[in-house]
């Protein structure tokens, strides 16, 4: 097992295990998931980074460590089932639904049960939306397993590919990479033996797919955005006004500064979240380093202030 996929495994078995056991020490705990007690905090760490868009830390998941025991406060929306309205479901069963090739099954069956749910009244609407989202995402079932097959066995693919600005499809001989789904779209990453060149290509533009029985052994791992999704260290500074609020959440990670300001140091987070949370202060917070992060906190500014004209 990779180390991500044993990563995420012990991730999933914490929470719970340390929402039912409060207070369980570190090293007990540690030795039950089969880790080091360094690792356990690692872990531990990176799991307080978790939630919904722009990524505020422990948004759902508030975790820490006090004298040595592991304590987990859930949100008080974990404690009963959400009541959506109907605009709401269906945009979690359309989210679904673009999701749906990735994990066919189990969240085949969470749609069925949403749309069970969805109140006679809101039907109509709720099934326009489906036919319209269904129609798009069907032949993605159809095209995402045998590309995903073939990345995972070395074999090469065949397909007519419909490039942007082009009039007409062009067969191309494919040695694929990985298929990942990107800012709503998927995205088959590979060697194109007709450009002689890596090249991505939208799944959605790809027809008449053929898995060979080609194979090759030249291998590489492809990562969505390079840079924005890996974890990253950064040195924030907060301003005396902005000070209150980051000494509570931050707590002893927030350093006094002599002028009342609070300085943090943030290990794990992604370039996107760091770039949202610091914005999100209005000119009272600015990343010390890594340099890229506060020339990317610049340029998001700036592409803000032109976009509002």
């Amino acid at each position: 097992m990779s180390e991500a996929r044993e990563r995420l495994r012990r991730l999933l078995l914490v929470v719970p295990y340390a929402v039912r056991h409060p207070g369980l020490r570190v090293e007990p705990l540690a030795e039950r998931l089969g880790v080091e007690p360094a690792t356990l905090r690692d872990d531990l760490d990176k799991l307080a980074l978790g939630g919904p868009p722009p990524f505020s830390p422990d948004d759902f998941i508030d975790i820490y460590v006090e004298d040595d025991r592991v304590f987990v406060v859930l949100d008080q929306r974990f404690e009963r089932p959400p009541r959506l309205t109907a605009p709401e479901a269906a945009a979690l069963w359309a989210s679904a639904q673009l999701l749906r090739p990735a994990a066919r099954t189990a969240l085949a069956s969470a749609q069925e049960k949403l749309f069970a749910a969805v109140p006679e009244s809101a039907r109509e609407p709720f099934e326009r939306l489906a036919e319209r989202v269904g129609s798009e995402a069907a032949p993605m079932d159809e095209l995402l397993e045998p590309l995903s097959r073939a990345a995972r066995e070395g074999r090469e693919v065949e397909f007519d590919y419909l490039a942007a600005g082009r009039d007409k499809s062009e067969r191309r001989t494919v040695r694929p990479y990985a298929a990942y789904l990107h800012r709503g779209h998927w995205y088959l990453a590979g060697f194109c033996l007709v450009r002689q060149d890596d090249r991505l290509f939208r799944v959605d533009r790809i027809r008449s797919l053929l898995l060979t029985e080609r194979t090759f052994r030249e291998r590489k791992e492809v990562r969505a955005e390079t840079g924005a999704r890996s974890g990253v260290s950064a040195r924030i500074r907060f301003s005396p006004t902005a000070a209150p609020w980051v000494r509570e959440r931050f707590a002893e990670q927030a350093k006094a500064l002599p002028d009342g300001g609070v300085e943090v140091e943030l290990q794990g987070a992604t370039r996107d979240w760091i770039v949202s949370y610091v914005l999100s202060f209005g000119g009272e917070a600015k990343v010390v380093e890594p340099a890229f992060l506060r020339d990317a906190v610049g340029e998001t500014a700036r592409r803000i202030v032109a976009a509002i004209g």
